[in-house]
């Protein structure tokens, strides 16, 4: 019998997330997979950098990415509350396990934190690496 299809580590992340008050307080819920056309921010863009079967059948490795985007960062704060929504999204990492309508995420890990500025819009940025492990 063939084992049941991972479900979308993306989808499943972001599902989780806008699940947590305490971050949606921070960035309502503008948590995407990639930076809309006319986006409004500060957002979390969340992708997926590696994914596995983990020698477990059925159990999903995967390493996922979260940009957060703040402000410009020649406005007042930008700095200050682009780091409160990345400490706020660490805080809340171990909470994203449970069952969602994307699938179930069985373990959820902080990885490591980056600041990253982006030169060409000039706005603040974290990426924020997680390992999410999930099931159908």
């Amino acid at each position: 019998m063939p084992l049941p299809l991972l479900p979308n580590v993306v989808d499943l992340t972001k599902e989780a997330l806008l699940a947590q008050t305490s971050l949606t307080a921070l960035v309502s819920t503008r948590i995407y997979d990639r930076v809309p056309g006319t986006p409004t921010f500060p957002l979390l863009v969340v992708t997926s950098v590696d994914e596995a079967e983990s020698p477990e059948p059925a159990i999903g490795e995967a390493r996922v990415q979260v940009d957060v985007w703040g402000k410009l960062l020649s406005e007042l704060g930008a700095q200050t509350q682009a780091r409160l929504i990345t400490r706020t999204l660490q805080s809340v990492v171990r909470d994203l396990r449970g069952t969602w309508t994307a699938g179930h995420i069985v373990n959820s890990a902080h990885l490591n934190t980056i600041p990253q500025p982006d030169p060409d819009s000039g706005r603040t940025r974290f990426i924020v690496d997680l390992q999410i492990n999930s099931q159908s």
